[in-house]
């Protein structure tokens, strides 16, 4: 109400703005989480690249004997490069309102369960395998409701 009584008047696309700037917040929320989650990748597959032995993050090298890999480099490689790499360009994209930033954060998190999916393959259960592919999950529903 202004001081005449009346109401207030409503600027010119007021609902649309709103939604903008809610969609701009959550799209922060979510290049933060993205941006978190790619530099957790990039350091730990630098330590999997440092020392292949797995020793560094107190990795198991007895996990591999059933997977292509003897030694964690490889591995470590593709953590750094695929999720580290494709996380953090999606965060800074989603981060930046890019231009179809929730779809390439949706296929960031669907990107990220896959290769949650196929480490259990190679080297069985681990529990931030399931900690990562709830990530995962979450940023892909997060950017599909958003969408």
């Amino acid at each position: 109400m202004i001081a005449g009584g009346g109401p207030a008047p409503v600027a010119q696309g007021g609902a649309s703005a709103e939604r903008a700037l809610a969609a701009h917040g959550s799209g922060r929320v979510l290049g933060g989480l993205e941006l978190v989650t790619a530099t957790a990748a990039v350091l730990g597959g630098a330590l999997l690249v440092a020392r292949p032995d797995g020793s560094l993050l107190h990795a198991d090298q007895a996990v591999l004997r059933t997977g292509p890999f003897t030694y964690w480099r490889i591995p470590g490689l593709l953590l750094a490069g695929l999720v580290g790499g494709g996380w953090l360009a999606a965060g800074l994209w989603q981060w930046r309102s890019g231009r179809y930033a929730r779809q390439l954060s949706m296929v960031a998190g669907l990107g990220l369960v896959l290769f949650e999916t196929d480490e259990l393959t190679w080297i069985g259960f681990q529990p931030l395998e399931a900690v990562f592919a709830g990530v995962g999950v979450l940023v892909f529903t997060l950017a599909a409701r958003a969408w």
